[in-house]
């Protein structure tokens, strides 16, 4: 409900009930919300390369009979003319419809990523193959000046020699199909498959909105700069009271919550700064934890607990980020043993706030219903790659994660801020929203494994937001639109976020950076 803007204090005396801030479903600066029973509620508590089709070319490289081949259209060098797929001695090649990511030579004796490329047996002109760390035809190719492989070679710096194929209008994959421009930003993601992350991970920033990575890499750093600077202007984190401790502050409210703090130490491990992330986590480990129990949703700022009850979205996010630091800086670098830690808080949020039945998290420990934006099956799939003793029950959440939200929206794309485990609406939008929209394309992004994600709810609740006006907080989920809507349509709300100011207050502030993390492509999944 919205109520006006009175002390924390003065709430939880007036009300009896603790209330927390969150950004409006319209764009408003400030919502607070009833807390949940068992501990309350935490506010907004949350390629191939060288062408997928190689085609383009239209005379071949060098070659004697050199026709027009699919799958590379250009034969290169060698003595049939082709393109596609290589007989594995390199005698004679097969024509084939696709080269992906270099994984066959042009003409060559199976160069993949590979040691010989175009020409027949040996790279004719060439250093290493297409796809390999240099680019296909090598530093001059065979019978020109230009590579066959387009602007760039999968698992590749950057091919050599551009945009051109020798003798033919266009390069061998063309740029469209590219992950990697030229200079050397992901444009597309190419999707993770189980335990296998991506293997890039689109700038949307650079492919739709048309910045350069230098100015992609400063908007984020600055970002940081201004959010996470303890004593600077603006900033939601600050240190303290131990020396070796820091927290993020609800600043409306004058407290600490769970949710801010996994937003703190996702963003400090994406941008590799190890000793916020340990600060963080000792202020987690020092002032909310009970044992190894539910982690106190929220706190103040000394560190005394408002309330012993934890919110799963905080939980959840503590959980991936301590998961990224065991993958990214080992055990034995920092404070902790990260592996240690993400387990034990895996098995408190397994144990306590999932529904076994459905394989839904729960709003709290104690209900029988769920928030939305606390579902988030790409963490759940991190999750059962780390915690393989629990693997069939995370690989569960995921499905289950994603058919919630197909059964939750309504004719707008919109997701109540809680519903049954099985999609109906128990408590209508108000806040929480906003987060399932980066839920939901973060997951297409990085497993592009649900058409319905961008089919009927990116198109559906996109077509909705181009008619609103969106405070900060919700443009930060929806630039992640661009991720799953055509670029015609999702440029707009990528520019959106370019053109946004760095907010100063924690709501907007830390969906604003986990927005940046996402939509630069700097947000990767360490596992």
């Amino acid at each position: 409900m919205r109520i006006s803007s009175f002390p924390f204090s003065l709430l939880m005396l007036a009300t009896g009930t603790l209330m927390w801030s969150c950004g409006s479903p319209t764009g408003g600066s400030l919502i607070h919300e009833d807390a949940g029973p068992g501990g309350d509620n935490a506010t907004g508590g949350a390629t191939g390369t060288g062408g997928t089709i190689a085609s383009g070319g239209v005379t071949s490289t060098g070659g004697t009979t050199g026709t027009t081949s699919s799958g590379g259209t250009v034969s290169s060098g060698g003595t049939k003319g082709t393109g596609g797929t290589n007989a594995p001695d390199g005698s004679v090649s097969a024509v084939d419809a696709s080269a992906t990511g270099g994984s066959t030579s042009t003409g060559g004796s199976k160069a993949t990523g590979g040691a010989t490329e175009t020409g027949g047996t040996t790279a004719t002109g060439g250093v290493s193959s297409t796809g390999g760390t240099k680019s296909a035809g090598g530093t001059v190719g065979s019978g020109g000046t230009v590579s066959t492989g387009g602007n760039s070679a999968k698992g590749g710096t950057t091919s050599t020699g551009g945009t051109k194929a020798t003798g033919g209008s266009t390069s061998s994959g063309g740029s469209s199909s590219s992950p990697i421009d030229a200079g050397g930003t992901s444009t597309v993601t190419i999707p993770g498959n189980g335990c296998t992350p991506p293997a890039a991970y689109a700038n949307l920033f650079v492919s739709l909105s048309g910045h350069t990575q230098a100015e992609s890499d400063a908007k984020v750093a600055a970002a940081w700069s201004k959010l996470f600077n303890p004593k600077g202007p603006g900033n939601v984190y600050f240190d303290g009271p131990g020396s070796d401790e820091s927290y993020v502050k609800d600043i409306y409210n004058g407290d600490v919550r769970t949710e801010g703090m996994g937003y703190g130490m996702i963003a400090a491990v994406q941008l590799d700064h190890q000793t916020e992330f340990d600060r963080l986590w000792k202020w987690v480990k020092t002032h909310m934890a009970n044992g190894t129990g539910e982690i106190s949703w929220s706190c103040s700022t000394s560190g005394s607990k408002n309330s012993s009850g934890g919110a799963p979205d905080g939980e959840e996010y503590m959980a991936t980020a301590l998961i990224f630091a065991h993958n990214r800086w080992g055990d034995s670098s920092g404070t902790y043993n990260y592996a240690t830690e993400a387990q034990w808080v895996l098995d408190v949020i397994r144990t306590k706030y999932f529904n076994s039945t459905y394989h839904i998290v729960k709003f709290v420990s104690g209900s029988g219903n769920t928030d939305g934006s606390y579902v988030l099956p790409a963490f759940y799939q991190v999750w059962a790659c780390f915690d393989t003793a629990n693997a069939a029950f995370w690989d569960a959440s995921v499905t289950a994660g994603r058919d919630f939200f197909h059964n939750a929206i309504d004719a707008n794309g919109v997701i109540p801020d809680q519903s049954s485990f099985t999609g109906g609406s128990v408590k209508g939008a108000s806040a929480d929203w906003i987060r399932c929209v980066a839920n939901i394309m973060m997951d297409h992004n990085f497993f592009n494994a649900d058409p319905w994600q961008t089919d009927t709810y990116a198109t559906k609740f996109g077509a909705y937001e181009s008619t609103r006006s969106s405070g900060t907080a919700q443009l930060s989920c929806n630039a992640l639109l661009g991720f799953g809507l055509p670029a015609s349509s999702g440029k707009a709300h990528v520019d959106k976020l370019w053109s946004a100011a760095i907010p100063t207050s924690y709501w907007d502030g830390t969906l604003y950076m986990l927005g940046m993390l996402h939509v630069s492509g700097t947000f990767k999944l360490w596992y």
